[in-house]
């Protein structure tokens, strides 16, 4: 069963991959509802969008029960987003990612637990962190999403049947050794990771590897012989450092990075993922002027766009 880690110095707290699985529903069925796709105005509008390669752009819409078929493809496409490597949705040639308008719509319409819900989704395995004085306060998102049910607490499943009679069983989320967690100290960050990926701290956040050749795809394959052993000498070296030491340099490269990844009061409301699109500017009167602005935006130089 899979994992959403949330790492201290101190101690680690899991929550259950389930939930992270319902986090990323729930994120998705906003961004859907939202679209509307039972409306046919809506095709009308999403059509143009479609990458002329991807199997959606021939899709009929005509005959009885068109309209039907349609959404449902569509619904599994914006879920799936791309179709042999063809994104779903482009303007102008430049793909626009559906998981990010997926991410962005929930950020910009949910509740602070929804937000969150939008924030681990996309981001856990990124290693998303709060920093130690900004614990309480993600805590007291987590323990709200609880109370009104945005989060589960639990999941109750049929265990195997005891004398021909199946026995219901409860297991934990984990909110609550989460929410523990964030409330014990506030001079320690807090970090997720997920099982299927790397853990944290590793030896890929901050400076203790060798950069990657300039020029050349971050890819071991396009590494010489030379470089691959001075990596490899390097990674059986971070093995051998303290815990402590870990943390120092992991948490460096987070606290130095540009990526969006401390989970902080600042910027809450305002935070939203890669080109900023919501669903919402998909369908807008105005929305050509959206796309142009935040694509136009997002292929800027980063020291412009700062």
């Amino acid at each position: 069963m899979s994992r959403v880690y949330f790492h201290s110095p101190t101690r680690t707290a899991e929550l259950r991959g389930s939930e992270r699985a319902w986090l990323g529903g729930l994120v998705r069925d906003i961004a859907v509802g939202v679209l509307d796709l039972n409306d046919s105005s809506r095709v009308d509008r999403l059509r143009p969008l479609i990458h002329p390669g991807h199997y959606m752009a021939n899709l009929p819409t005509t005959g009885i029960g068109w309209l039907t078929r349609w959404a449902s493809s569509y619904t599994t496409a914006f879920a799936v987003s791309w179709d042999r490597g063809t994104p779903l949705i482009q303007y102008q040639g430049q793909e626009i990612d559906p998981f990010s308008l997926a991410l962005n719509t929930a950020a910009v319409l949910g509740s602070d637990p929804v937000k969150l819900a939008a924030r681990l989704h996309g981001q856990c395995e990124l290693h998303a962190w709060v920093d130690g004085p900004n614990r309480s306060w993600l805590a007291d998102i987590m323990q709200a999403g609880l109370d009104n049910g945005t989060y589960r607490r639990g999941i109750q499943y049929a265990a195997e049947p005891d004398h021909g009679h199946p026995e219901p069983d409860w297991v934990s989320q984990g909110w609550e050794d989460v929410i523990a967690l964030l409330r014990e100290r506030d001079d320690e960050p807090v970090v997720t990771s997920f099982s299927v990926c790397d853990g944290f701290p590793n030896s890929g956040i901050g400076d203790w590897m060798p950069p990657w050749p300039e020029g050349r795809a971050r890819r071991w394959d396009a590494l010489t012989d030379e470089q691959k052993q001075a990596r490899s000498e390097r990674s059986d070296a971070w093995h051998d450092l303290e815990p402590a030491e870990q943390w120092r340099i992991a948490m460096e490269g987070l606290r130095a990075s540009s990526d969006g990844l401390e989970i902080k009061p600042d910027n809450w409301h305002t935070f939203r993922f890669t080109h900023n699109l919501t669903v919402l500017d998909l369908l807008s009167h105005d929305w050509e002027y959206r796309l142009q602005r935040a694509l136009a935006k997002d292929n800027e130089p980063e020291a412009a766009a700062e």
